[in-house]
Order: C-alpha cells, then sequence, then structure tokens
C-alpha cells in the first residue's frame, strides 16, 4: 500500500498575527531562529515554519502523519482507512487547540503538498544504490526536467545516493533515494540523539524510498477536484495508490533490468518479428548515447514507438540497460514491487 510520509498545509497572517504566534515559541530551545522553524513538536510529527518575505507572511504546517500517530516513519509508515485518518484529524484539532489556543483550524490552512510513498526494503546498500544508477540512465522524461543543476545543488546531495525530477507543468516532483544515507546526511539533529540515529539508520539500511510529491495547487486540485483542506487529504487518502502509480509510471519503463549483451540476448531469443526486432536493438544501442530513453525515442522518430515498447513489456525487458562500469549484472524492475 502507498502511503503519506509528509504533507505541508500553509496559511497566510497579517505581520501582527505573524509576530504574536512566533513570538509566543521564539525563545525556545527547538526553535531555530535562523530558519524560523519551531522544532519542538517534531517528534510528535509537526514542524511549525513561520516564512516571511519583503511583503507577505505565512505559517506552514510540515506534517509526518506516521509520527503524529505515534508510528516510526522509518519502520511503519502511516498506511491511511478510515479509522486512523480520523485518529490524524482529531490529533491535528488536538494540535490547533494548543498551539494556537482553538484561534485556527484545520481548513484555514491551505494544502500545499502532499507526498506519495513507498519503502522498498531491498536488503542492502549496493542493490540500492544499483538502482539509483540505473534511475539515472533513464535521465530526461517527458514532463520532466532534473531536480537539480550543476550551479544549484545543495551542498549535501549525492547525485549516487538520489534520483530527482521535477515536473516542468504538472506540480508533481519524483524521487528516489538512500534512505540510510539520507538520514546520516541530514543528521536530523533536531529531532534526535546520536544513539536513537544510530537505531533509525540501522533499521534503514538497504531501503531505497520513492516517492511521488504533489507541489502545487494545479496537481492537488486536479487529484482531489475541491479546495477544501480536510475533504483534499481524505482524497488523497483514498485514491493516494492510483495517483502514485499514474505518475510513476510516466517515469519507469517496464521489465527486468540487464547489461547490453544479454538484453540483445533476449530480443534475439524472443522476439520472432525481424522488422520489430531490428527498432528494439536500435532503441537499446541509442539509449547510452543519448543518454536518455526520451531523447532514444525521438531520435528514432517511429511512428509506431508504442508498438516497440509495448514489445519490451511483452518481453519483460526494461529497454535501459546497465552500465558496463557496473558490477551487478541484473536488476528486477522496479514495477513488480507495486
Amino acid at each position: 500500500m502507498i502511503s503519506c510520509h509528509t504533507f505541508e498545509l500553509r496559511m497566510e497572517v497579517n505581520s501582527n498575527a505573524f509576530d504574536h504566534w512566533r513570538n509566543k515559541v521564539k525563545d525556545g530551545k527547538k526553535f531555530d531562529k535562523k530558519d524560523n522553524k519551531d522544532f519542538s513538536l517534531v517528534k510528535n510529527g509537526i514542524t511549525v515554519w513561520f516564512h516571511e518575505t519583503t511583503h507577505r507572511r505565512w505559517i506552514k504546517l510540515i506534517v509526518n502523519p506516521s509520527r503524529v500517530l505515534g508510528m516510526d516513519d522509518v519502520v511503519k509508515l502511516w498506511k491511511p482507512d478510515g479509522k486512523n485518518r480520523k485518529q490524524l484529524f482529531d490529533e491535528l484539532d488536538y494540535f490547533y487547540k494548543n498551539y494556537f489556543n482553538s484561534y485556527y483550524k484545520l481548513n484555514d490552512f491551505i494544502l500545499t503538498r502532499y507526498d506519495l510513498t513507498k519503502n522498498l526494503k531491498l536488503g542492502s546498500h549496493d542493490l540500492v544504490t544499483a538502482y539509483i544508477k540505473f534511475l539515472h540512465n533513464i535521465k530526461k522524461v517527458k514532463g520532466f526536467a532534473p531536480k537539480y543543476s550543476k550551479n544549484d545543488t545543495p551542498d549535501n546531495y549525492d547525485s549516487d545516493l538520489s534520483f530527482d525530477l521535477k515536473g516542468k507543468t504538472k506540480g508533481v516532483d519524483v524521487t528516489a533515494y538512500d534512505k540510510a544515507a539520507a538520514i546520516k546526511a541530514n543528521m536530523e539533529n533536531m529531532e534526535f540523539k546520536q544513539k536513537e540515529m544510530a537505531k533509525r539508520m540501522k533499521l534503514a539500511e538497504g531501503m531505497l524510498r520513492i516517492e511521488v510529491k504533489l507541489v502545487s495547487q494545479e496537481s492537488i486540485r486536479k487529484n482531489t477536484g475541491t479546495d477544501d483542506t480536510k475533504k483534499r487529504i481524505t482524497k488523497l487518502c483514498k485514491d493516494g495508490e492510483w495517483i502514485f502509480l499514474a505518475y510513476l509510471n510516466d517515469v519507469l519503463p517496464f521489465g527486468d533490468v540487464y547489461k547490453k549483451d544479454k538484453a540483445v540476448e533476449i530480443i534475439e531469443e524472443k522476439v520472432a518479428d525481424k522488422n520489430l526486432k531490428k527498432k528494439m536493438l536500435l532503441l537499446i544501442e541509442l539509449i547510452p548515447k543519448k543518454k536518455s530513453l526520451y531523447l532514444a525515442k525521438k531520435v528514432m522518430n517511429d511512428r509506431n514507438i508504442e508498438c516497440i515498447m509495448d514489445e519490451f513489456e511483452r518481453i519483460q525487458l526494461c529497454p535501459v540497460t546497465i552500465s558496463k562500469r557496473q558490477e551487478i549484472k541484473n536488476l528486477k524492475g522496479l514495477r513488480t514491487f507495486f
């Protein structure tokens, strides 16, 4: 089942309200004055961010529903159902009552982000890294672009440990990363002591986390059909699995992954149509040269490209191959994990 790891709520306020609520918490031990974030409730699943620009001010709530409901988000992500969804809303009501003295409620905030998440326990760091390298071989995807360029890469970002795409117009981001490495890089020092950190890293060892993030009002509205925050969350809880898979299918080609020589052997063995076979062999030859499945298909400019892709799916072979430099010889298709 697909889970929700994080969602974000935002409310614009005037300067008086902004200063009033920030002043109540800014001297706390868990308040980060540099970033204007209150981490006092982060172990309970809520980070409060007082975000301001020159002319506008917002109060943002970054909510981890697994922790709100008392679960460890490394081991057990929230899997929404009617009962625990009601419990989540009750816990948020309790938060509003205590943090804002009941001055605000859930629907005063707008849902601005919703992260659909799947943890894949692959068993080893090497296997996680191999899958991330394979995803980088896909490179360019229609409707998406690499999230980071050479000039704006975060200081702690390691492309060997993370694959990140940003939707050009969809308002949807897709990311896959080594969860243990992410914990180590971020250190989450506002949340856990060193002993707890070591425990979390051990639990996340060999785990590939895949996220499909709805990050715009357009994408959230498209998938919920409403502007009501509580109804939006409810709708995304119910439809999260097919939304996750629909966007992921735009990124992931079907089939198991092999080195090029083995892929050629499989095509030669399983495809009888000589013309179709020739085109499939051309495609797997072009992909590493163009460094993108999408660009390779554009270069082929074949009006029957979907028939070619359907044949790859029929023989359960991914057209994107494993690099010669990688030691691993084959990978199970990622779609089979869902």
